[in-house]
């Protein structure tokens, strides 16, 4: 039988990559959150890195093709590290023009205001995804 931490969590949700989807996203962050028992100000800066981190992947890989946003939530002690797998449906866009692959510092200037909200960022490079980045967040419980 697999035995449990209290303070361990791992947690994988798909949701298209559209803005009416971010919620569902939110709210099980806010509930990770809420189980961790997260300072209100720290949840609030997690919520707004993870709700623009998506916001702003939509707006860059997302206006002419649909996606994917495979999410990825792993708490270990005292660390929330939200992992964000974005993947394109579509092998050619629509119309004429073709979409080439982001580099690692157009993402990283995409996501200026996310990587200055996160205790540590990283940007991974795997084959067949259009974007893949790591946030990881200090978790101070509430007192």
């Amino acid at each position: 039988m697999l035995k449990l931490r209290r303070n361990e969590l791992s947690l994988h949700m798909r949701i298209p990559a559209d803005r009416c989807y971010m919620g569902n996203a939110l709210l099980t962050l806010d509930s990770i959150c809420e189980h961790f028992s997260v300072h209100s100000n720290s949840r609030e800066l997690i919520k707004k890195a993870l709700e623009s981190a998506l916001s702003k992947s939509i707006e860059l890989s997302h206006q002419s093709c649909s996606g994917l946003f495979d999410l990825k939530f792993l708490v270990f002690k005292d660390k929330l590290q939200i992992t964000v797998e974005d993947f394109m449906l579509a092998d050619e866009p629509t119309g004429t023009n073709t979409i080439l692959p982001i580099s690692e510092d157009e993402l990283r200037q995409t996501l200026d205001t996310v990587i200055s909200m996160a205790d540590d960022f990283k940007v991974m490079n795997e084959n067949g995804r259009h974007a893949c980045y790591s946030m990881q967040f200090n978790l101070l419980p509430a007192e």
